[in-house]
């Protein structure tokens, strides 16, 4: 009978997962997430304080779910990021619109 060794090789770090709380409007047609947790119990008691909220802001009749990063790239795309890194990506290059003053 022959054995077979199993590999060295290291296992690859678990994938650390973000949880985010996605909403979406009765009156929207798209889908936007509104704020990330590092755990699904922080995520879904922001969702419960956010369908609480009254006032102009508030979420009534609007579908909030709790998702995880995977699912929010099968939403969104493999590229999406949430956040500032994401915002970074996207913003335009300042531009100086007039020449500086020189002194005299």
């Amino acid at each position: 009978m022959s054995r077979t060794t199993r590999s060295n090789k290291p296992l690859p770090p678990p994938v650390p997962n973000e949880y985010f709380v996605m909403v979406q409007r009765n009156y929207e047609t798209i889908k936007r997430v509104v704020s990330a947790h590092p755990t699904r119990e922080e995520a879904i008691a922001e969702r419960d304080k956010r369908r609480a909220y009254t006032g102009s802001f508030n979420y009534d009749n609007a579908e909030l779910s709790v998702i995880t990063l995977a699912e929010a790239k099968r939403i969104f795309g493999e590229d999406w990021e949430f956040g500032a890194t994401a915002k970074s990506k996207t913003a335009k290059p300042k531009t100086k619109t007039s020449a500086p003053k020189q002194k005299t």
